[in-house]
Protein backbone atom coordinates (compact mmCIF):
# COMPACT_ATOMS: atom_id res chain seq x y z
CA UNK A 1 0.00 0.00 0.00
CA UNK A 2 1.37 3.41 -0.94
CA UNK A 3 1.53 5.86 1.95
CA UNK A 4 0.87 9.55 1.32
CA UNK A 5 2.67 12.25 3.23
CA UNK A 6 0.39 13.98 5.73
CA UNK A 7 1.49 17.48 6.66
CA UNK A 8 0.43 19.98 9.31
CA UNK A 9 -1.26 21.90 6.49
CA UNK A 10 -3.41 18.90 5.53
CA UNK A 11 -4.52 18.44 9.13
CA UNK A 12 -5.30 22.17 9.52
CA UNK A 13 -7.36 22.15 6.33
CA UNK A 14 -9.34 19.11 7.48
CA UNK A 15 -10.00 20.62 10.89
CA UNK A 16 -11.14 23.90 9.34
CA UNK A 17 -13.70 22.01 7.23
CA UNK A 18 -15.01 20.19 10.28
CA UNK A 19 -15.32 23.45 12.22
CA UNK A 20 -16.99 25.43 9.39
CA UNK A 21 -19.47 22.75 8.30
CA UNK A 22 -21.95 23.20 11.20
CA UNK A 23 -21.93 26.99 10.60
CA UNK A 24 -22.62 26.59 6.89
CA UNK A 25 -25.27 23.93 7.47
CA UNK A 26 -27.24 26.23 9.79
CA UNK A 27 -27.24 29.20 7.38
CA UNK A 28 -30.86 29.88 6.40
CA UNK A 29 -32.90 32.30 4.30
CA UNK A 30 -36.13 32.55 6.30
CA UNK A 31 -38.10 33.93 3.35
CA UNK A 32 -37.75 35.68 -0.01
CA UNK A 33 -41.01 37.54 -0.62
CA UNK A 34 -42.14 39.17 -3.89
CA UNK A 35 -44.56 41.32 -1.84
CA UNK A 36 -47.54 40.72 -4.09
CA UNK A 37 -51.22 40.41 -3.25
CA UNK A 38 -52.00 36.87 -2.13
CA UNK A 39 -48.31 35.99 -2.07
CA UNK A 40 -46.85 37.68 0.99
CA UNK A 41 -46.40 36.71 4.61
CA UNK A 42 -47.24 40.23 5.81
CA UNK A 43 -50.71 41.12 7.04
CA UNK A 44 -51.99 44.38 5.51
CA UNK A 45 -55.56 43.98 6.80
CA UNK A 46 -56.86 47.27 8.13
CA UNK A 47 -53.98 49.25 6.60
CA UNK A 48 -55.84 50.60 3.55
CA UNK A 49 -54.44 54.00 2.64
CA UNK A 50 -51.06 53.14 4.12
CA UNK A 51 -49.91 50.00 2.30
CA UNK A 52 -51.09 49.24 -1.24
CA UNK A 53 -50.30 46.48 -3.72
CA UNK A 54 -49.02 48.25 -6.84
CA UNK A 55 -48.83 46.38 -10.16
CA UNK A 56 -47.70 49.44 -12.15
CA UNK A 57 -44.41 49.93 -10.29
CA UNK A 58 -42.23 46.91 -9.59
CA UNK A 59 -38.69 45.63 -9.56
CA UNK A 60 -39.64 42.02 -10.29
CA UNK A 61 -42.67 39.74 -10.31
CA UNK A 62 -46.19 41.09 -10.80
CA UNK A 63 -46.04 44.06 -8.42
CA UNK A 64 -44.69 45.69 -5.27
CA UNK A 65 -45.80 47.22 -1.98
CA UNK A 66 -46.39 51.00 -1.98
CA UNK A 67 -46.50 53.18 1.14
CA UNK A 68 -48.22 56.55 0.70
CA UNK A 69 -47.28 59.51 2.91
CA UNK A 70 -49.95 62.28 2.83
CA UNK A 71 -49.42 65.80 4.21
CA UNK A 72 -50.27 64.70 7.75
CA UNK A 73 -47.08 62.62 7.71
CA UNK A 74 -44.73 65.61 7.78
CA UNK A 75 -45.49 68.02 10.60
CA UNK A 76 -42.91 69.97 12.57
CA UNK A 77 -43.50 67.65 15.50
CA UNK A 78 -42.24 64.08 15.32
CA UNK A 79 -44.56 61.41 13.94
CA UNK A 80 -47.69 63.42 13.28
CA UNK A 81 -51.30 62.75 14.18
CA UNK A 82 -52.70 59.93 12.08
CA UNK A 83 -49.44 59.15 10.28
CA UNK A 84 -48.88 55.57 11.29
CA UNK A 85 -49.42 52.02 10.22
CA UNK A 86 -47.07 49.08 10.43
CA UNK A 87 -46.95 45.36 9.79
CA UNK A 88 -44.63 42.68 11.17
CA UNK A 89 -43.45 39.30 10.00
CA UNK A 90 -41.74 36.97 12.46
CA UNK A 91 -38.95 34.47 11.93
CA UNK A 92 -37.04 31.99 14.14
CA UNK A 93 -35.08 33.78 16.86
CA UNK A 94 -31.52 34.58 15.85
CA UNK A 95 -28.66 36.83 16.93
CA UNK A 96 -27.55 37.22 13.30
CA UNK A 97 -29.98 39.05 10.99
CA UNK A 98 -29.47 39.72 7.28
CA UNK A 99 -32.02 41.62 5.19
CA UNK A 100 -32.28 42.25 1.43
CA UNK A 101 -34.91 44.52 -0.07
CA UNK A 102 -35.44 46.58 -3.21
CA UNK A 103 -36.46 50.18 -2.48
CA UNK A 104 -37.54 53.24 -4.47
CA UNK A 105 -38.93 56.71 -3.68
CA UNK A 106 -41.28 58.80 -5.80
CA UNK A 107 -39.89 61.85 -7.59
CA UNK A 108 -39.68 64.75 -5.15
CA UNK A 109 -40.11 62.59 -2.04
CA UNK A 110 -39.58 64.64 1.14
CA UNK A 111 -38.04 63.05 4.21
CA UNK A 112 -38.81 64.18 7.75
CA UNK A 113 -38.02 67.79 8.53
CA UNK A 114 -37.34 67.19 12.21
CA UNK A 115 -36.16 63.59 12.59
CA UNK A 116 -35.93 60.54 10.29
CA UNK A 117 -38.13 58.86 7.71
CA UNK A 118 -37.99 55.32 9.03
CA UNK A 119 -37.92 52.43 6.56
CA UNK A 120 -37.84 49.09 8.40
CA UNK A 121 -37.07 47.82 11.88
CA UNK A 122 -35.46 44.75 13.43
CA UNK A 123 -37.31 43.85 16.63
CA UNK A 124 -35.99 41.61 19.39
CA UNK A 125 -37.61 39.54 22.11
CA UNK A 126 -36.46 42.21 24.59
CA UNK A 127 -36.82 46.00 24.83
CA UNK A 128 -34.12 46.88 22.33
CA UNK A 129 -34.72 47.17 18.59
CA UNK A 130 -32.85 48.40 15.58
CA UNK A 131 -34.30 50.60 12.83
CA UNK A 132 -33.09 51.79 9.43
CA UNK A 133 -34.09 55.17 8.05
CA UNK A 134 -33.31 58.19 5.85
CA UNK A 135 -32.51 61.70 6.97
CA UNK A 136 -30.25 64.32 8.51
CA UNK A 137 -26.97 63.00 7.17
CA UNK A 138 -23.98 65.34 7.46
CA UNK A 139 -26.12 67.89 9.27
CA UNK A 140 -28.65 68.18 6.42
CA UNK A 141 -32.17 68.41 7.85
CA UNK A 142 -34.57 66.49 5.63
CA UNK A 143 -31.70 64.67 3.94
CA UNK A 144 -31.77 61.18 2.43
CA UNK A 145 -28.68 59.62 3.99
CA UNK A 146 -29.13 55.96 4.95
CA UNK A 147 -29.08 55.71 8.76
CA UNK A 148 -29.04 52.89 11.31
CA UNK A 149 -30.50 53.57 14.74
CA UNK A 150 -29.99 51.27 17.72
CA UNK A 151 -32.95 51.96 20.05
CA UNK A 152 -32.93 51.64 23.82
CA UNK A 153 -29.18 51.06 23.92
CA UNK A 154 -28.62 49.97 27.53
CA UNK A 155 -25.22 51.59 27.90
CA UNK A 156 -26.69 55.10 27.65
CA UNK A 157 -30.44 54.48 27.89
CA UNK A 158 -31.28 55.95 24.47
CA UNK A 159 -30.78 55.52 20.75
CA UNK A 160 -27.45 55.74 18.95
CA UNK A 161 -27.49 56.69 15.27
CA UNK A 162 -24.92 55.47 12.76
CA UNK A 163 -24.81 57.35 9.45
CA UNK A 164 -23.79 55.53 6.29
CA UNK A 165 -21.73 57.01 3.47
CA UNK A 166 -24.69 56.76 1.09
CA UNK A 167 -27.44 59.21 0.09
CA UNK A 168 -30.50 58.00 -1.86
CA UNK A 169 -31.87 59.66 -4.99
CA UNK A 170 -35.51 59.70 -6.08
CA UNK A 171 -37.24 57.60 -8.72
CA UNK A 172 -34.85 54.67 -9.04
CA UNK A 173 -34.63 51.20 -7.56
CA UNK A 174 -31.91 50.35 -5.05
CA UNK A 175 -30.93 46.95 -3.70
CA UNK A 176 -30.40 47.41 0.04
CA UNK A 177 -28.68 44.79 2.21
CA UNK A 178 -28.30 45.08 5.98
CA UNK A 179 -26.52 42.93 8.54
CA UNK A 180 -26.99 43.11 12.31
CA UNK A 181 -25.15 40.92 14.80
CA UNK A 182 -26.19 41.18 18.44
CA UNK A 183 -23.32 41.78 20.82
CA UNK A 184 -22.11 39.41 23.51
CA UNK A 185 -24.23 40.62 26.47
CA UNK A 186 -22.32 43.38 28.22
CA UNK A 187 -19.60 43.61 25.54
CA UNK A 188 -19.57 46.35 22.89
CA UNK A 189 -18.98 44.03 19.92
CA UNK A 190 -22.31 44.19 18.07
CA UNK A 191 -22.18 44.72 14.32
CA UNK A 192 -24.19 46.95 11.94
CA UNK A 193 -23.29 46.78 8.26
CA UNK A 194 -25.06 47.86 5.09
CA UNK A 195 -24.62 47.60 1.34
CA UNK A 196 -26.41 49.50 -1.44
CA UNK A 197 -26.29 47.96 -4.92
CA UNK A 198 -23.57 45.61 -3.69
CA UNK A 199 -21.27 48.36 -2.33
CA UNK A 200 -20.65 48.49 1.42
CA UNK A 201 -21.74 51.85 2.86
CA UNK A 202 -21.59 51.12 6.62
CA UNK A 203 -19.39 49.02 8.88
CA UNK A 204 -19.84 49.51 12.64
CA UNK A 205 -18.40 46.82 14.91
CA UNK A 206 -18.77 48.19 18.46
CA UNK A 207 -22.55 48.39 19.01
CA UNK A 208 -23.84 47.70 22.53
CA UNK A 209 -27.25 46.23 21.73
CA UNK A 210 -27.52 44.10 24.91
CA UNK A 211 -26.34 44.69 28.45
CA UNK A 212 -25.02 41.92 30.71
CA UNK A 213 -27.74 39.38 31.42
CA UNK A 214 -29.85 40.37 28.40
CA UNK A 215 -30.23 37.36 26.10
CA UNK A 216 -32.85 38.87 23.77
CA UNK A 217 -32.75 37.80 20.11
CA UNK A 218 -33.97 39.21 16.80
CA UNK A 219 -37.47 37.91 16.08
CA UNK A 220 -39.20 39.95 13.35
CA UNK A 221 -38.98 42.52 10.56
CA UNK A 222 -41.31 45.54 10.65
CA UNK A 223 -42.42 47.74 7.76
CA UNK A 224 -44.02 51.04 8.74
CA UNK A 225 -44.96 54.55 7.69
CA UNK A 226 -43.63 57.29 9.90
CA UNK A 227 -43.00 60.85 8.70
CA UNK A 228 -42.39 61.88 5.08
CA UNK A 229 -44.19 63.16 1.97
CA UNK A 230 -44.74 61.20 -1.25
CA UNK A 231 -44.61 57.43 -1.86
CA UNK A 232 -42.06 54.68 -1.46
CA UNK A 233 -42.03 51.14 -2.84
CA UNK A 234 -40.63 47.86 -1.52
CA UNK A 235 -40.09 44.72 -3.55
CA UNK A 236 -38.40 41.33 -3.22
CA UNK A 237 -37.84 41.45 0.56
CA UNK A 238 -35.79 38.58 1.99
CA UNK A 239 -34.42 37.93 5.48
CA UNK A 240 -32.23 35.24 6.98
CA UNK A 241 -29.20 34.49 9.13
CA UNK A 242 -26.90 34.40 6.09
CA UNK A 243 -26.15 37.02 3.47
CA UNK A 244 -28.69 36.78 0.65
CA UNK A 245 -27.36 39.07 -2.07
CA UNK A 246 -29.12 41.07 -4.77
CA UNK A 247 -31.28 39.32 -7.37
CA UNK A 248 -32.92 40.19 -10.65
CA UNK A 249 -31.89 42.86 -13.14
CA UNK A 250 -30.98 46.51 -12.93
CA UNK A 251 -28.42 46.28 -10.12
CA UNK A 252 -24.79 45.17 -9.98
CA UNK A 253 -24.07 41.69 -8.61
CA UNK A 254 -23.50 41.46 -4.83
CA UNK A 255 -19.99 41.75 -3.51
CA UNK A 256 -18.34 38.83 -1.75
CA UNK A 257 -18.64 39.19 2.06
CA UNK A 258 -15.55 40.62 3.71
CA UNK A 259 -12.88 38.13 4.75
CA UNK A 260 -12.78 37.72 8.56
CA UNK A 261 -9.76 39.23 10.25
CA UNK A 262 -7.62 38.21 13.23
CA UNK A 263 -7.78 34.52 12.31
CA UNK A 264 -4.84 32.32 13.28
CA UNK A 265 -3.83 28.87 12.06
CA UNK A 266 -2.02 26.75 14.61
Amino acid sequence: MQMRNVTIGHIAALLSCLVLWPMLASATVFWDDELESGNTGYDFTGLTGVFTFDTSVKMSGAGSIRLDYPSMCQPYTYGGTGCGGFTDRSFPTTDTFYRRVYFMMSAGFQTSIDTFTKMFRSDTTGANSNWWAMGQGNGIVGGKTFVDGAQNVPAIGQSVNYFSSFTFSDARWYCIETYEKLNTPGVANGIAQAWVDGVQVMNVTNVMYRQAGDNSMFVNNRLYRQTGIGSIWYDRLAVGNTRIGCAGTGTPPPTVPSTPTNLQVH
